[in-house]
C-alpha cells in the first residue's frame, strides 16, 4: 500500500482532519449506495417477521418455547457476531466482511422462507441474523475508511437507515403476506441484501487490481496493517470499556421496554389501543434521534453531557411510570429520546479511533457485549414481575442501571485521546 491518495475512494488510515474536504459524490457513488443499502438491510429479519409470527407459528407448528427462542435469537446472534466481526475485518477486510454479511443475510432469509422444517428454520434464521450482526459492526469502519472527510453525514445516514430499515419491513409485512403469502413476505427482503453485497464486491475487485499493480511496482511494500486489538487489549482501555458499558445498558433498557412497555402501561390502567399508541411514540422517536445525535456528537467537542442525558431519560420515565401512570405518553416520549444512545455510540466508534481497524475493534467489542445484555432485558423484566406480581421492582432495577450508563458514557466521551493511543504494536498483537 502506498502513502499516496489517488482518489476520494482510496482507503484512509486516519480521521481525515488534516485534509481539505472533497466532493461527497466524487468517485464514491458506489460506496454511498453500499452504505445506504447496508444500513437499511440490518433489521428486516426481525421486524419483517414479528407481525407474521402468529401465522408462522400456526402453519409451522412452532410452540411457545420456540417462539420465545426466536425472540431471543436476534440479540444472541448480534452479540456473538459482534465479537467475531472484528476478527474477520482485520484478517480479511471491511469490504469482504460487508459482502459476506449481506450474502449470509440473503441466504438465511430466503432459505428459511422455503423450509418446512422447524429446526432448519431456526438455523437459517441464525444465519441471516449473524450476517446482519456482522453488518452492524462493519458500517462504522467503512465510513471511517472511505469517508474520513464526511463522517458526520455518512454516520447519520447509516444510523438513520438502520432505524428506517426496522420500520419499513414491519409496515409492509402484512400487506405483502395478504397479497402473496407469508413466505414471500419474509423472503422478499433478501433481494435487497443481494443488491447490498454488490458495491462491496465491486470494491473488492478494484482493490485486488490495485494490489496487483502495487506488488509489481518498483519499491512497493506491504505497508502498515495497523494495530490488531483483541479483547485482551480492549478490556484495558477505558474508552472501550466505557463504550461497551454504555451500549450494554442502552440495549438492556431498550429491549426490555420493547418487550414490556405496552404490558406495563396496560397494567397501569390503559386499554390496549392507548398503550399501543404510547408505545408507538417510544419507537418512533428512534428516527429523529438517529438523525440528530450523530451530527451533534461529531460537531461538539464535549459530548459527555449528551451521553449523560441519554442515560438519564430512562430512569425519569421509569419513575414516572410508577408514580403517574396516567401520563404514559409523556413517559414514552421521554424514554424515546434514549433511542439516541445507539447512534451516539456508533458515532463514538469513529470519533474515539484513528483507524478503520480501531473502529472495527471497538464496534465489535461494544456491540458484542451490548446485545448480549439486550437479551437480558426482557428476561430480567419478566422474572422480576413473576417474582413480585408487580412491575414496580422491575422498573426500579432498570432505573438503577442508569448509574452504569452514566459511568460508561463518561468513559466513552471524556478526553481527546484515541483508542489506539494507549497501545503500541507490541501491546496489541492479535489474539490467538
Amino acid at each position: 500500500m502506498t502513502a499516496t491518495t489517488t482518489s476520494p475512494a482510496t482507503p484512509s488510515q486516519d480521521d481525515g482532519a488534516d485534509r481539505p474536504p472533497v466532493s461527497l459524490w466524487r468517485g464514491r457513488v458506489g460506496l454511498i449506495v453500499g452504505i445506504v443499502l447496508l444500513g437499511i438491510t440490518l433489521r428486516y429479519a426481525i421486524t419483517g417477521m414479528s407481525p407474521l409470527l402468529t401465522t408462522l407459528r400456526t402453519e409451522m407448528g412452532i410452540g411457545v418455547a420456540g417462539a420465545s427462542f426466536l425472540g431471543m435469537l436476534p440479540t444472541l446472534s448480534f452479540g456473538t457476531a459482534g465479537f467475531l466481526a472484528p476478527v474477520l475485518i482485520r484478517r480479511w477486510s471491511p469490504e469482504l466482511t460487508a459482502a459476506l454479511a449481506m450474502l449470509l443475510a440473503a441466504a438465511g432469509t430466503a432459505g428459511r422462507a422455503m423450509t418446512h422444517n422447524v429446526p432448519l428454520f431456526f438455523v437459517l434464521s441464525a444465519v441471516a441474523l449473524f450476517g446482519m450482526g456482522f453488518g452492524n459492526v462493519v458500517g462504522a469502519p467503512l465510513v471511517k475508511k472511505y469517508f474520513p472527510d464526511r463522517q458526520a453525514s455518512m454516520l447519520t445516514v447509516f444510523a438513520l437507515l438502520m432505524q428506517a430499515g426496522a420500520s419499513l419491513p414491519a409496515m409492509t409485512a402484512v400487506p405483502i403476506a395478504d397479497a402473496a403469502g407469508w413466505r414471500i413476505s419474509i423472503a422478499s427482503w433478501s433481494i435487497l441484501s443481494l443488491l447490498a453485497a454488490l458495491p462491496w464486491i465491486v470494491q473488492l475487485v478494484k482493490a485486488g487490481k490495485k494490489k496487483s499493480a502495487a506488488s509489481v511496482a518498483p519499491g512497493s511494500s506491504a505497508g502498515a496493517t495497523g494495530l490488531n486489538l483483541g479483547v485482551g487489549q480492549l478490556i484495558k482501555s477505558p474508552i472501550a470499556v466505557g463504550t461497551a458499558l454504555f451500549y450494554a445498558m442502552a440495549s438492556l433498557n431498550t429491549y426490555g421496554m420493547l418487550a414490556w412497555m405496552p404490558t406495563i402501561f396496560q397494567s397501569g390502567g390503559m386499554n390496549q389501543a392507548a398503550a399501543a399508541a404510547a408505545f408507538s411514540v417510544f419507537t418512533f422517536l428512534t428516527l429523529p434521534m438517529a438523525l440528530i445525535t450523530p451530527i451533534l456528537a461529531t460537531k461538539l467537542k464535549n459530548v459527555t453531557p449528551i451521553a449523560i442525558v441519554l442515560a438519564l431519560v430512562f430512569p425519569v420515565g421509569y419513575i414516572g411510570m410508577i408514580t403517574a401512570p396516567n401520563l404514559a405518553l409523556l413517559w414514552a416520549f421521554i424514554m424515546g429520546i434514549g433511542g439516541g444512545a445507539f447512534p451516539l455510540a456508533i458515532t463514538m466508534f469513529n470519533k474515539r479511533t484513528r483507524t478503520a481497524q480501531g473502529s472495527a475493534a471497538i464496534a465489535g467489542f461494544a456491540m458484542g457485549i451490548g446485545y448480549l445484555f439486550g437479551t437480558l432485558g426482557p428476561l430480567l423484566g419478566g422474572a422480576l414481575f413473576s417474582a413480585t406480581g408487580s412491575w414496580t421492582a422491575a422498573l426500579i432495577v432498570f432505573a438503577f442501571t442508569s448509574i452504569l450508563a452514566v459511568i460508561g458514557g463518561a468513559l466513552m466521551t471524556r478526553g481527546t485521546k484515541s483508542l489506539e493511543d494507549k497501545f503500541t504494536p507490541n501491546d496489541a498483537k492479535e489474539e490467538n
